[in-house]
C-alpha cells in the first residue's frame, strides 16, 4: 500500500514501467502460442482501443460529443481497401485511409462545428446516416454486396496483430503528447467554456477541427486495418449507427477526458462483446444500456473516476489507521468521537 503514498514524479515513473511492461507483453503474444481466436480478439480489441482514444481526444478532452465515428472508421476502411486493390503498399495505404478520414472530417466539421451541445450531436447522427445510405447505393463501395479484398501472398495472422497494436501505440502516444501539450490545454479551455477561450485567444472553431482531424485520421487507420485483416467490409458494417455507438461507448465506460480510461474501456468491450453476443445475442445491449445509465448516475468519471475514489477511501483508512491527520484526537491522546 506504500505505492499510494509516492510522489507525483515516482507515480509517473512507475506508470511508464507498467505501460513499458505491458508493451513488451503485447509484443510477445504472437510467441507464447496462444490460439488463433485468442489472437483475432486481441487483435479487435487493439484496434477498439485506438478507436476509443481517437473519439476520446474530441468528446473527453474537447467536450465534442460526436455519433458519427463510423464515418471515419468506414472512409478508412474503404480507402485503404481502394489504396492496396490498386496495388499500393498495405502500409502507406493505412495512411491514405487515415487522410482520406482526415479530410473528410474537415468537410463534415467546418459546418457542424458552427453548432454547440445536442445540436452537433444530433448534427453527426445526421451525417452518419446520411453517409451509410449513401455508400450502401454506390456501385464502387460494392452496394448491398459489399467488397472483397482479395490480396496476394500469405496471410500471417501475427503480421495483422502488429499492425493493429502499432496503431494502437500510435493513437496512445498522440493521446499522452495531446492531453500534456498547449494545444490539449486549448482543447480542456473549450470544454469547460468555449466563449471564455476564444476571449483568451483560443480560436475555438480551428482548434476543434484540429483535434477532429486527429480523431479520424487513427480511426481511419483503425479502419483500414480491419479491412486488411476481415478482407471483406460493407457499408452497413463499418458506416452503421452501432459502430459509432461502441466507439463512443467505450471512453465513456472506462472514463472521459483521462488517458487509461479509454483503454480500460475498450478492453471491457471487447470481452463483452466477445463472450455476450454469442450466447445472449440481444442481452449485451440491455447490460451496455444498464451499464451506461450507472456510470452518468453514479460515477460519471467512468471506471477511472471509480479507481480514484477507492484509492482515496484507502488512503483515508490507512492515514486512520496510523493515527494521522485523518484520525482528530482528544487532548489527552484519545480518539476522539
Amino acid at each position: 500500500m506504500k505505492v499510494l503514498a509516492l510522489p507525483s514524479p515516482a507515480r509517473r515513473r512507475l506508470a511508464g514501467v507498467v505501460v513499458l511492461l505491458v508493451l513488451v507483453a503485447l509484443l510477445l503474444v504472437p510467441f507464447a502460442g496462444l490460439s488463433s481466436n485468442v489472437i483475432r480478439l486481441l487483435l479487435g480489441t487493439l484496434l477498439w482501443v485506438a478507436t476509443s482514444l481517437a473519439w476520446n481526444l474530441l468528446g473527453g478532452v474537447t467536450g465534442q460529443v460526436s455519433f458519427g465515428f463510423a464515418v471515419f472508421y468506414g472512409l478508412g476502411a474503404y480507402a485503404t481497401a481502394f489504396a492496396i486493390k490498386g496495388g499500393i503498399n498495405a502500409y502507406v495505404a493505412f495512411a491514405i485511409g487515415g487522410l482520406a478520414a482526415a479530410l473528410g472530417s474537415v468537410l463534415i466539421g467546418t459546418p457542424t462545428f458552427r453548432l454547440r451541445g445536442p445540436y452537433f450531436a444530433i448534427a453527426t447522427i445526421g451525417v452518419n446516416e446520411a453517409i451509410r445510405i449513401v455508400m450502401s447505393n454506390l456501385e464502387i463501395t460494392g452496394g448491398a454486396s459489399g467488397l472483397r479484398l482479395l490480396t496476394t501472398g500469405r496471410f500471417s495472422q501475427a503480421e495483422h496483430y502488429y499492425t493493429a497494436l502499432g496503431i494502437a501505440a500510435l493513437a496512445f502516444l498522440a493521446s499522452w503528447y495531446v492531453m500534456r501539450s498547449p494545444f490539449g490545454l486549448a482543447l480542456r479551455a473549450i470544454r469547460e467554456d468555449q466563449d471564455a477561450a476564444a476571449d483568451l485567444g483560443v480560436r475555438p472553431v480551428a482548434f476543434k477541427l484540429g483535434v477532429h482531424a486527429l480523431a479520424a485520421l487513427l480511426t481511419g487507420m483503425a479502419g483500414g486495418a480491419f479491412a486488411r485483416y476481415t478482407a471483406y467490409i460493407h457499408p452497413d458494417g463499418v458506416f452503421s449507427f452501432a459502430t459509432s455507438i461502441s466507439i463512443l461507448l467505450m471512453p465513456v465506460i472506462g472514463g472521459l477526458g483521462t488517458l487509461l480510461g479509454p483503454v480500460i474501456g475498450a478492453v471491457v468491450y471487447s470481452v463483452v462483446q466477445e463472450e455476450m453476443v454469442v450466447n445472449f445475442p440481444q442481452f449485451h445491449l440491455l447490460l451496455y444500456g444498464a451499464l451506461l445509465i450507472l456510470i452518468v448516475l453514479f460515477e460519471p468519471g467512468g471506471l477511472v473516476g471509480l479507481g480514484r475514489r477507492l484509492v482515496r477511501g484507502i488512503r483515508v483508512l490507512l492515514a486512520k489507521g496510523s493515527g494521522g491527520p485523518g484520525v482528530a484526537r482528544s487532548p489527552a491522546g484519545k480518539a476522539g468521537s
